[in-house]
Formats: structure tokens, C-alpha cells, sequence
């Protein structure tokens, strides 16, 4: 009987990978929460996945050897709702929060992952993890302040697309871990395109100025977009092919966990951003939140025994 050999973990590369990443990850979402004000996410969808989709099948063409093959469509199809749903329930609240927000509500996503995995991967996680993982979470109250006047129940939709995001990364280290990145790339924007064309019907049938007043990101029809917008979609595609194989490759060859970790980084590239592109600058709470949440990762890390 012919045994299959598990593939290696690269810790290293894992990691280089992870955090560029999060750094073009956090520019595309500052990208986003740019045209949020002239578009809406469904024709977003529609024309991003469409210019990855083109080049995705481009590199598959011309290069001859790169024909990679679907090892379970099912759990690509999986992966890809839970990304998908995932980014929904993110890019939602981007027109409604500021960027460091968003981000430090979302990065409880790194939490999730440990917590999944130590119930549901068997991965362990010591007394100082666990200590860590309620550190995190406790910063992320601190930031969402949660009752007090400052507080919108859109901040809710990261920690939502947290969750999905836990998910579909504990589904990549597991089920897709001999997938192709190129093959997971491609399920994810063949999402975006189905999703997108989907709901951009729908708004369009059921259309009102009353419906989309309040979201109009979510709501309001398609519009027309001049040469610049057209650009800044183009770069976001092409980064979100950079940024979705990037990703697909570090949970693959590293451990979730430790992977998750370093996720964090995106905490302090997502202030970076919100402060050059929108001059956000975050409050104190906002600041003694992520630094909580920093620590937190930092006693997830030293503890990594899976």
C-alpha cells in the first residue's frame, strides 16, 4: 500500500508570508472603504472578480505548467462561502466605521481561530493562551465600547466576519491544505462574481431611493465610474489575487494558530492606512484596545505547542 507523505510545515515562510499579506490586505480594505462613496459593493464584486477571474486564467493558460487539479470541490465551495460571507459582513461596515475600528474589531479573528482549533482541531492551548485569548477579547470591548455613546451596532459585522474568517481558515489548514492556492484564489472570486451579479439583480428589481438611503454600499444600483475609480478597481483585483493566494499558502504550510497570530499585523497597517488615506486618528481606548489585543497575541504565540 502506497503511503502519502503529510506535507511539511515552513514556520518562516509561513509567517513572511502572512504578514505581507496583511499589509496589501489592509490597503485593499482602505481601497474599498475609498469607493464606497461612489459605488456599490455588489457592481464592486462584479467588476473586481471579473478582472481576477481574467488574470487568474491568463496565468493558468500561459504558464504550461500550471495546470492544478481540484482536490474536493466541496470544501472549496465551503472555504469560499465562509470568505465570502465573510468579506460581506466586513466591507458593510467600512462606510460606517473608521478603518481602525473595523480593524481591531475584525482581529478578534486570530481569538476564534485558537479557540476553534483547540475544540474542534485538537490543537492545544496552555493556561497562558487561554489568558491571552480573554485579554483580546476584553481589548476588543474596550474599543467597541459596547453601551456607551460612542458605540454603533455596525462595529458587530467585523467581529461576524471574524468568525467567518476563523472558519475558513481552520477549513484551509484542514481540508484544503493540498489545494493549489491558484485553486482557492479562483473559488473565492468565482464567489465574488456569483454573489455580486446576484444581489446587483435584485437591487435592481426591487430599487427604491427610500431602500437605499441609509446603505446605499449595499443598496443602490450600479453607477457610472470614471477612468480613476476604473484604476483603483483594477489594483484592488489584482492585489486580492496577491493577498487571497498569499494567505491560502501560510494557514497551508504553517499551524493555524501561529499563523493566526501573526494575523495581527494588520491591526497596526490598518491604522497606517486610515491615517494616510482618511486622517483617522485613533482615540485612546481605541489604542489601549489594541495594545491589549497585541498582547494577547504575544501570549498565543510563546505557548504555540500544536
Amino acid at each position: 500500500m502506497k503511503v502519502t507523505a503529510e506535507p511539511q510545515d515552513n514556520i518562516l515562510q509561513g509567517i513572511s508570508l502572512i504578514i505581507g499579506a496583511v499589509f496589501l490586505l489592509a490597503l485593499t480594505d482602505a481601497m474599498v472603504k475609498y469607493l464606497s462613496a461612489s459605488m456599490s459593493l455588489w457592481q464592486l464584486y462584479v467588476i473586481a472578480s471579473a478582472l481576477s477571474l481574467s488574470l487568474l486564467f491568463g496565468l493558468i493558460i500561459g504558464h504550461s505548467g500550471l495546470r492544478p487539479k481540484v482536490k474536493s470541490c466541496r470544501w472549496v465551495a465551503i472555504r469560499s462561502l465562509l470568505l465570502l460571507l465573510m468579506w460581506i459582513a466586513y466591507y458593510a461596515a467600512l462606510p460606517l466605521i473608521p478603518l481602525s475600528v473595523a480593524a481591531v474589531a475584525i482581529y478578534t479573528t486570530p481569538l476564534f481561530i485558537a479557540v476553534l482549533a483547540a475544540f474542534g482541531a485538537g490543537e492545544h492551548l496552555s493556561r497562558q493562551a487561554w489568558l491571552g485569548i480573554l485579554c483580546g477579547f476584553l481589548g476588543v470591548v474596550v474599543v467597541l465600547r459596547p453601551g456607551g455613546d460612542t458605540f454603533t451596532p455596525a462595529a458587530l459585522l467585523p467581529v461576524l466576519a471574524a468568525l467567518f474568517y476563523a472558519l475558513a481558515m481552520l477549513v484551509t489548514r484542514h481540508h484544503c491544505q493540498r489545494e493549489h492556492p491558484f485553486i482557492l484564489t479562483l473559488g473565492l472570486n468565482l464567489a465574488f462574481l456569483a454573489a455580486g451579479t446576484l444581489f446587483s439583480v435584485l437591487v435592481a428589481i426591487n430599487s427604491t431611493a427610500s431602500l437605499a438611503e441609509p446603505a446605499p454600499f449595499l443598496f443602490a444600483g450600479w453607477q457610472p465610474l470614471d477612468a480613476i475609480t476604473l484604476t483603483i478597481i483594477g489594483a484592488y483585483a489584482l492585489l486580492l489575487i496577491i493577498v487571497n493566494t498569499g494567505v491560502a499558502r501560510a494557514y497551508q504550510i504553517a499551524p493555524s494558530a501561529l499563523i493566526g497570530t501573526f494575523d495581527y499585523a494588520y491591526l497596526i497597517f490598518a491604522s497606517l492606512w486610515g491615517y494616510l488615506l482618511f486622517s483617522e486618528v485613533p482615540d485612546a481606548m481605541t489604542w489601549l484596545g489594541m495594545g491589549m489585543i497585541l498582547i494577547a497575541g504575544v501570549m498565543v504565540l510563546r505557548q504555540r505547542r500544536d
